[in-house]
């Protein structure tokens, strides 16, 4: 019997997941966004993703992790100028 393969965003997560990816902080912090969208099944559109960063700015009260998502929204914004 054939074992159909995870789908696109399954190995996505498990590519973020595994023990071999060492991704820089602001790539942790949007491999949990999209994770987080794709579970919910929203699009993960740069509109979507944007405001998703702007929300977890606004929530967030670790120093170190507000600034890797500014760090983020920069990247993601200086990306769409491109």
């Amino acid at each position: 019997m054939r074992q159909s393969a995870p789908g696109a965003g399954r190995a996505i997560t498990d590519y973020f997941n595994s023990p071999a990816f060492h991704a820089p902080k602001e790539s942790e912090l949007l491999a949990a966004i999209l994770t987080e969208l794709m579970r919910s099944g929203r699009p993960t559109t740069s509109k979507v993703i944007l405001a998703s960063v702007i929300s977890k700015l606004e929530g967030e009260v670790d120093e170190a992790t507000l600034q890797g998502y500014r760090n983020l929204l920069t990247q993601l914004l200086d990306e769409k100028e491109s």
